[in-house]
């Protein structure tokens, strides 16, 4: 029976990932971390449904946390700052480019300390 609701399981799974994979691309980062993104965003969904371990709803809002770094780093989030501005310096662009670069730091800095705890 419990091979049955695996399989059953797997190819639930494989409908879950196939628009995903579909527009999966092998040029940019910005495919690797939607890959990673859907991942987190799974694995959360899981963990708040099905953890049973005393901090499963902290690691999913750590993983959403993540989710959400990601999005700012694939949408380019801050560099938006930039776009409407009509006195554009190098200093702004400094600026904006450290955010950017923070969120990419943080995001793998959470990965790090993270990611080996986040089963259920």
């Amino acid at each position: 029976m419990w091979r049955i609701k695996k399989i059953i399981r797997r190819i639930k799974n494989l409908f879950r990932w196939l628009p995903i994979i579909w527009q999966d691309e092998q040029w940019d980062y910005y495919h690797i971390l939607e890959i990673l993104k859907y991942k987190l965003i799974f694995t959360a969904e899981h963990t708040r449904k099905y953890g049973y371990h005393t901090n499963s709803d902290y690691d999913a809002d750590r993983m959403m946390l993540c989710v959400r770094l990601i999005e700012k780093i694939q949408n380019e989030a801050y560099m938006d700052e930039l776009i409407n501005d009509n006195e554009l310096t190098q200093e702004k662009i400094d600026t904006v480019t450290n955010k950017h670069n923070k969120a990419k730091h943080l995001l793998f800095k959470i990965l790090e300390q993270n990611i080996e705890q986040w089963w259920d």
